[in-house]
């Protein structure tokens, strides 16, 4: 990539650790029952590079941060298919979403695992936004969706609860870790 296309794009970067094994992690990222039980309503998935997954979210009646409506990346929400790509067992799991056309953020969303002391790391990064002030509604509702996905994660896999339609953040997520 060029650097003159480089300063034109952003990246959304979570960086987490999460109190399980990095094979859970994997698991719940990649098998159907796994993410009906902590995110999606619905979701198939064929968990091997270049198989296909299909995810159903919830519907969600609640309000999000600021009193924003809930979840704010209307493309995502509802009915959404894709490819798993680079499944490294343990360690990586890749998605690939087919986008409609006017879609306005970046296909390729990637999650990294790393072992460490009792639990792991875990970073998503969603990279190829861009930095366009028409983009910044989809660039800042992506950040708030992967924001919910990954508290809902970390509650899932720390506790066993989940909260799968209603918005969550880290904040909250931590809270309610605490009143186990």
């Amino acid at each position: 990539m060029s650097p003159a296309l480089r300063g034109k794009l952003r990246d959304l970067r979570f960086v987490l650790r999460i109190k399980a094994k990095p094979e859970q992690v994997y698991r719940a990222l990649t098998s159907a029952t796994e993410l009906c039980r902590w995110w999606l309503q619905g979701a198939e998935t064929d968990a091997r590079n270049v198989g296909r997954f299909r995810m159903v979210w919830p519907k969600v009646k609640s309000k999000g941060a600021g009193g924003r409506a809930f979840p704010p990346h209307g493309v995502a929400m509802g009915d959404s298919e894709g490819y798993f790509v680079d499944l490294e067992p343990g360690r990586k799991v890749a998605w690939l979403w087919k986008l409609p056309r006017r879609c306005r953020y970046p296909a390729l969303a990637s999650f990294f695992i790393q072992s460490r002391g009792a639990g792991c790391e875990v970073t998503l990064i969603h990279a190829g936004f861009s930095s366009s002030p028409s983009c910044d509604k989809a660039f800042q509702g992506c950040a708030a969706g992967w924001e919910d996905c990954l508290a809902k994660l970390k509650l899932y896999l720390e506790t066993g609860r989940t909260l799968k339609a209603q918005p969550l953040s880290f904040k909250a997520a931590m809270a309610l870790r605490r009143k186990r």
